[in-house]
């Protein structure tokens, strides 16, 4: 596959709904929990939902793929035709970030994804992932770094959807991929997932500073003043937003609207 360059990831100068990436998390091709957005005709239908975000003026789609490799490979390349017809740029994820080759990613470009995130094989396998920057182009990827903090400060990077703890320093780890020049970077902050108490502005500032690449914010957002924080005080270029839209308590044009009354972002 010849190397193709994809304008996915840009400055902060974007249109506001630009700066929003839904997620959704999907497992045997369909999402992984029913979705509340009002209107659906099947709650579970991953393109039925990608297609309301889109509707509601959503430009990006963060496609979390819970299953492995091997479970995939009837469903996934489909799934993503699909999902590409909805006209959202699609950010594809597999088995928590594994990458088992550079040919893997090629299938999923392939397939209609524009950028695929690695996060295991980043830290397990980075020749992997660097032989595939090589060969398809680093904005083609965004590497995800879920962290938890560390007692004696700063934060541990970890493996497998944020199980496994490592010896990687999370910011020193953004560092290297600033200089890969990776498509964008989405540290995670595993202990606030799913409890809404807004995302580790620290943790998301660092990880802008130190790569000097586009950062989507990642892990604890649950009400609409964290989204503007991460936007402002935490440095980030774009914010992952899950539960708060698939559960149907928020929708895109809503979100859009708050970040619109408060730009510029304190």
């Amino acid at each position: 596959m010849t190397q193709v360059t994809s304008p996915v990831f840009h400055d902060r100068n974007s249109h506001i709904t630009d700066l929003i990436i839904p997620c959704v998390d999907v497992t045997g091709g369909r999402t992984q929990l029913p979705s509340g957005i009002p209107g659906l005709p099947d709650r579970s239908d991953a393109v039925a939902v990608a297609a309301s975000y889109a509707g509601d003026g959503a430009n990006k789609l963060f496609v979390d793929v819970i299953d492995p490799w091997e479970r995939v490979e009837d469903y996934l390349p489909p799934l993503l035709r699909r999902l590409k017809g909805t006209g959202l740029s699609l950010l594809v994820s597999v088995g928590h970030g594994v990458v088992p080759s550079a040919d893997h990613v090629g299938h999923l470009l392939e397939a209609g994804a524009d950028v695929v995130s690695a996060s295991t094989s980043m830290i397990e396998n980075p020749e992997v992932v660097k032989e595939a920057i090589s060969r398809y182009g680093g904005d083609r990827f965004v590497i995800v770094i879920n962290s938890r903090p560390r007692e004696t400060g700063g934060w541990a990077a970890y493996t497998h959807n944020g199980t496994r703890k490592t010896s990687v320093d999370s910011v020193e780890l953004a560092r290297e991929l600033g200089r890969l020049r990776v498509g964008a970077l989405l540290p995670n902050a595993v202990d606030r997932e799913g409890v809404g108490q807004g995302y580790d502005l620290a943790l998301t500032h660092a990880v802008a500073e130190a790569s000097g690449l586009p950062v989507i914010a990642s892990g604890g957002c649950g009400a609409l003043e964290h989204l503007t924080e991460a936007l402002g005080k935490g440095g980030a270029t774009y914010v992952l937003v899950n539960s708060m839209v698939h559960s149907g308590r928020f929708s895109i044009a809503g979100i859009r609207d708050s970040l619109m009354a408060a730009s510029p972002f304190a």
